[in-house]
């Protein structure tokens, strides 16, 4: 628009040889000349490069650091920071970006390009660059940051609420025995009184017989070991199946929360019932890179409670503790 409307005036000036026309057509071109020199300077100081990216959630905005450097003397104005993101199914995402108005001389500050992942899995970052139109705004020029390689980055599947299943499913499931002393309902054994326990748990009649104070313990209870044993569809249907993964993960979430031990079965992986936060890491992830066609594995024989996250258009499978219909929870928006 700015170059046809110096075209424009440029030719009304020299056919009809008006000094105004002439004046405002020098101020257009020194114009266009004063922005590309500007905005070259702006962007020739500005260096930058991703750093590794945090925890990303599908469908919940995500956060790319990206450091900003400006290496010359003057400040740096209306930088703004791109980020080429593409997603497993080789789309590109909008909106991957952030504005720095200012940028001080010889500074250096961390900025974070945001988007949303609309789907699980391991996304790529092809290019980031940095673009500005200081300082007219009549062209916009970018700088493209040097990288090795395309950076990862792991989208792990959304959030949804649980918590309503999460609570049935630990009623029906209910504690298991500690085989050791500790709070409890059941009779686990007797010792001698000590000094401090409770009179009330005097075993009377073994005092008794016996003639010593002895008293009773009871058995600890412990959360059971869960399995979250998921199953998708028989048909390939990767709205359904990321449905089902999306249920799953926000499960072990809770239950792994909860100080509950989990596992996972699943097409290509196989995790043995544990607890703590490298558990979470590790279920989450193998849950965001799960690939539908690949033979699901067997666990070792242990001693634990299976829960079957079943996708709708799947089958149930044999020996399940309790099935959960994943159809029965609601999407994540």
């Amino acid at each position: 628009m700015v170059i046809g409307l110096t075209l424009a005036v440029g030719f009304a000036a020299m056919n009809t040889g008006n000094n105004l026309l002439f004046f405002g057509w020098g101020l257009l071109l020194s114009a266009i000349l004063i922005s590309g020199i500007l905005s070259e300077a702006t962007l020739r100081a500005v260096r930058l490069w991703p750093l590794p990216a945090g925890e990303a959630r599908a469908r919940t905005p995500a956060r790319l650091p990206v450091v900003l450097e400006n290496a010359r003397r003057l400040p740096a104005f209306a930088v703004e920071l791109r980020a080429d993101v593409t997603d497993p199914m080789g789309v590109r995402l909008p909106g991957a970006s952030a504005f720095e108005l200012r940028m001080e001389p010889k500074s250096k500050k961390t900025v974070d390009a945001c988007f949303v992942p609309q789907r699980r899995g391991r996304h790529r970052i092809d290019a980031v660059r940095a673009a500005t139109g200081f300082p007219f705004g009549f062209f916009e020029k970018e700088k493209l940051a040097a990288l090795d390689a395309p950076v990862d980055l792991v989208v792990l599947p959304a959030r949804v609420d649980v918590g309503d299943a999460a609570h049935d499913l630990l009623v029906r499931l209910g504690d298991a025995p500690a085989r050791r002393a500790g709070p409890g309902d059941e009779l686990f054994g007797l010792r001698p009184f000590r000094t401090g326990d409770d009179p009330r748990r005097l075993a009377w009649r073994r005092s008794a017989k016996t003639g010593r104070l002895v008293v009773r313990e009871t058995e600890a209870q412990k959360s059971r070991d869960l399995i979250l044993d998921v199953v998708l569809p028989a048909v390939p249907d990767r709205d359904r199946a990321d449905h089902a993964l999306d249920v799953a993960a926000s499960l072990a979430e809770d239950l792994l929360g909860a100080g509950h031990a989990v596992g996972l079965r699943a097409p290509g992986c196989a995790l043995v019932p544990t607890g703590g936060p490298r558990q979470r890491s590790a279920v989450l992830h193998a849950l965001a890179l799960i690939d539908d066609t690949a033979p699901i594995p067997a666990l070792p024989a242990r001693r634990a409670a299976v829960i079957a996250v079943v996708a709708e258009g799947g089958t149930a499978p044999a020996g399940a503790s309790i099935v959960l219909d994943a159809a029965s929870v609601a999407r994540a928006t």
